[in-house]
């Protein structure tokens, strides 16, 4: 595959995208936590980076592949140019609205703006060139997590808040630990067409991993309950653990946002191999995602964290746990649904739990009209920049 100025163009627009997409959604991970006041922000975005990357590269090609053909099949007879304008287009109408939401603070659903980009490019080709079918099933699951993140997010934080009535934390810390890390190692390691026997070793494999986590995290919290540290020392445990979970989950899904578009270009411009475009594309845009998480991602932490409604650390761990368990399953799926409308969720579900007057609902309504506004500007930019750069090719 040579190096060709779209495909060096494409690149710069997606890693663009990416570092937008960290740095903007890098509150979703770490702004419960460091809203709590249990991590510094520094530390958070260092392990939110890491994380990230780890699940991009795990689970990322999944939601990847719904991106790159799902909406507008470019594998089919759409030429090189048609598919590489319309995919550039896509990502920079994408990246000018996550990085005007940046600006004003507000957690933007990058998932909406790729997806009315793409969207935007299959109309400026006609309506036939768009896979409605995709789009609605996409639309479903973004009208149902925000609801099943605070549905879950609700339950979470009662059934903490019962164990530490009890003062037995120990059985809720290692059934957390379990599952944080459980569930991306089952969910990478689950194929279709497993006989039997794998099935077996893929589940035995992930409980064994699950199984140390929570001998591990049991370990630390007798440690500092000897140390008579008390219940915070408990919350860090759990708080960090959601914040790997999320993060993980985060990369999952948000890797495609850049990678779906890049992976086309790629595709087109010489690599003619879906599999290998789609595993660079991964790569390349999971490194793009963790420097903008890192670097830059300190924005937006506000107002995850502190304006939607004041978090505890016990509050905070049931939003930011229950965000990363919708996502993970959303992400294996191959949705592309926002960690934003996953942890705003939470974070309203844990407000309406210690009542709605905790709510500060001009900064919900905010959120979501910004939403709302994303899906139809993306897509008439990429439709109009689509329709200006061919008339110049």
């Amino acid at each position: 595959m040579l190096l060709t100025p779209w495909l060096v163009l494409g690149l710069a627009v997606a890693l663009f995208v990416a570092w937008n997409n960290g740095s903007n959604n890098a509150a979703n991970m770490v702004g419960t936590a460091v809203g709590a006041r249990v991590i510094s922000a520094r530390k958070a975005l260092v392990i939110a980076s890491i994380s990230c990357f780890v699940g991009a590269l795990l689970l990322g090609v999944y939601v990847t592949n719904t991106m790159m053909r799902g909406i507008v099949n470019v594998v089919s007879n759409l030429s090189e140019t048609t598919v590489t304008v319309g995919m550039i287009s896509a990502l920079i109408a994408a990246g000018i609205w996550t990085l005007i939401s940046s600006i004003m603070r507000v957690p933007m659903s990058v998932h909406v703006c790729v997806i009315g980009g793409i969207t935007g490019f299959g109309l400026s080709l006609g309506l036939e060139f768009v896979n409605w079918g995709t789009i609605l099933r996409i639309f479903i699951a973004w009208i149902l997590v925000p609801f099943i993140t605070a549905a879950l997010a609700y339950t979470m934080l009662k059934m903490l808040l019962w164990y530490l009535r009890l003062g037995k934390l120990e059985p809720f810390i290692m059934a957390v630990s379990f599952v944080v890390f459980f569930s991306p190692t089952v969910l990478t390691l689950l194929k279709a067409g497993l006989t039997s026997r794998h099935l077996t070793l893929m589940f035995l494999i992930s409980i064994c991993i699950g199984s140390l986590a929570a001998v591990i995290a049991l370990m630390l919290w007798r440690r500092t309950s000897r140390n008579r540290v008390g219940e915070l020392e408990a919350m860090k445990i759990l708080l960090i653990e959601s914040l790997i979970a999320m993060s993980i989950s985060f990369g999952a899904n948000d890797v495609a946002n850049a990678a779906g578009a890049l992976a086309a270009v790629m595709y087109v411009q010489g690599l003619h191999n879906v599999s290998i475009a789609l595993r660079y594309s991964v790569l390349l845009s999971a490194i793009g995602l963790s420097l903008g998480i890192v670097l830059w991602g300190s924005r937006v932490i506000e107002t995850v964290g502190e304006r939607i409604t004041p978090l505890s650390p016990s509050s905070a761990f049931a939003a930011q746990f229950s965000a990363a368990l919708v996502m993970l399953v959303v992400s294996r799926l191959g949705l592309p649904v926002s960690t934003s409308m996953a942890i705003v969720g939470g974070v309203i579900g844990v407000g309406v739990a210690r009542g709605v007057q905790y709510i500060d609902l001009r900064i919900v309504i905010k959120i979501f009209i910004m939403w709302l506004m994303a899906l139809p500007i993306t897509a008439m930019t990429a439709f109009t920049l689509v329709r200006l750069l061919m008339h110049f090719v």
